[in-house]
């Protein structure tokens, strides 16, 4: 479900008012044993102006900076959207909409007096196994100023982690037919599609949970054993 809150922006003191009329009307959408995503956005923009957010008065007891001998213009931003993503979050609480991971960022919306709300099922698993004790996972709360800024810088990070990757593995065969064969695509010499093959069959494994990337090195690896070992046979 996705609902646009109009004439206000990040700094409205009563922005978790206004959610809370849009939502009063709504609360049938949300099942009843159902777990959701919650994000908040509002215009990235609205941050390129740190010191707008010294302006937004917090109230003492969520007031973090009254605690820090010093603190920045970051600081007070982050404060500010804290606070503002935990006023969302008691309307959700107040309305019995479960929910365990809750976001307030920056994006590129048509205006910057709109607050784009989208909660939306969330089917991940929750239980975690350790040491052969299963524990619920708790609630995460992100707040993301620029969501542009954050997806280029993981792309960059990821491009970065799975040619390291690439190239340790594959700088060992050099074989571009033994690499096609342990990609699983049709035999070629292009360097460019052999990456583009391996980014899509193992490209999780630069940041994932650990069983995730255990799985996918493991099934990389012995596919690897595999081929050189039909190879070494003729």
């Amino acid at each position: 479900m996705e609902y646009v809150l109009r004439d206000t922006d990040i700094f409205d003191p009563i922005l978790a008012e206004k959610f809370d009329t849009v939502i009063l009307n709504e609360t049938h959408q949300f099942e009843a044993g159902k777990v959701y995503k919650f994000i908040a956005s509002f215009h990235v923009d609205l941050i390129k102006e740190l010191s707008i957010f010294d302006r937004f008065i917090l109230p003492a007891a969520s007031d973090k900076i009254n605690k820090r001998k010093k603190s920045g213009e970051k600081d007070k931003m982050y404060d500010v959207l804290g606070f503002q993503l935990k006023q969302l979050e008691n309307i959700l609480l107040k309305n019995n909409i479960e929910f365990y991971s809750s976001t307030i960022q920056g994006d590129e919306l048509e205006s910057t007096h709109i607050i784009k709300i989208e909660i939306v099922e969330d089917k991940s698993e929750r239980v975690t196994t350790r040491k052969g004790r299963k524990h619920q996972q708790g609630k995460v709360s992100s707040v993301v100023p620029s969501k542009p800024y954050t997806v280029n810088l993981v792309a960059k990070l990821s491009s970065e982690r799975l040619s390291e990757l690439y190239y340790k593995i594959f700088n060992v065969i050099k074989d571009k037919k033994i690499m096609s064969e342990i990609l699983e695509i049709d035999e070629t010499e292009n360097e460019n599609l052999l990456f583009q093959a391996f980014v899509k069959e193992y490209g999780e494994m630069w940041l994932t949970t650990k069983e995730r990337e255990k799985e996918l090195f493991d099934k990389l690896i012995n596919k690897t054993t595999e081929v050189l070992e039909k190879y070494k046979e003729q």
